[in-house]
């Protein structure tokens, strides 16, 4: 069941709206430009997330830094994978791409499914103070950027997506889990959950077995997501290929019943 408040259900499918027109709108511009004028969109969203977040951490700085304000929170991946998508090629940038797509599939299932446990009350006092602003606005482009890079065709599925997907999930926990325990910050509830079956499971099968689960939750949950696409895109190029191939059966037969 969705969870949403009466601000949600009002503010949330107006901004929704706003964003698929917006990002159409985006990559209906670029649509016959090549891919480097086609990241130019999401080059632009990378710049305003780093720059809001700059202004959040000098701003905790300033007014005294809480260890909650280190960017290291599942929604924070997109800092760090929002330069490599939209800066790079080859490799690099493929691996950016498919990490901005599988975590931005994620946070879109999770975001309306329950908003309030991602950007808090944010919906009913946006411009109260910075971060409310910060984290109302920093959420939605996450949807932004996803869509956009979803309308241009910038991210094709491909069976490299697996191994992907593997590397950055792990690569996260790797970093992530020891400074959660070392700072003792519920990054990514790993160290408890605010989702009750899950505490309990915590609380009867112990915090390493927990981790663990958390782990495989990911990586599963990544991979299924690379998987389905993957099926989705091949069919569809499959089809394309049958209309293409039908198409030039039916000029040959033209041209040889001409000659």
């Amino acid at each position: 069941m969705m969870v949403w408040t009466k601000e949600e259900g009002v503010v949330l499918p107006i901004m929704l709206i706003a964003i698929v027109l917006l990002s159409l709108f985006l990559s209906f511009l670029t649509r016959k430009k090549s891919d480097i004028i086609k990241r130019v969109p999401l080059i632009v969203l990378t710049v305003v997330v780093w720059l809001l977040e700059i202004v959040k951490q000098v701003l905790n700085i300033v007014s005294g830094y809480s260890l909650w304000a280190i960017p290291l929170h599942f929604c924070s991946l997109f800092l760090y994978f929002y330069p490599l998508a939209s800066f790079f090629r080859g490799k690099v940038g493929e691996f950016g791409k498919t990490m901005c797509y599988v975590a931005g599939s994620l946070f879109v299932i999770l975001f309306y499914f329950n908003p309030g446990s991602i950007i808090g009350s944010s919906c009913s006092n946006i411009f109260q103070d910075f971060s409310s602003f910060h984290t109302f606005t920093y959420h939605h482009i996450i949807i932004l950027f996803y869509l956009t890079m979803l309308f241009s065709k910038l991210y094709r599925p491909s069976k490299k997506d697996f191994l992907y997907v593997a590397i950055g999930i792990s690569g996260y926990a790797i970093i992530m889990i020891p400074l959660a325990h070392i700072l003792n910050v519920n990054f990514c509830n790993i160290l408890t959950s605010n989702i009750a079956f899950m505490e309990a499971l915590r609380l009867n099968i112990g915090q390493v077995g927990y981790t663990v689960v958390m782990i495989l939750i990911g990586i599963i949950g990544g991979e299924l997501i690379v998987l389905i696409s993957n099926l989705i895109y091949n069919l569809i190029c499959n089809k394309k290929k049958d209309k293409d191939d039908k198409e030039f059966k039916k000029i040959i037969k033209i041209i040889k019943s001409e000659a």
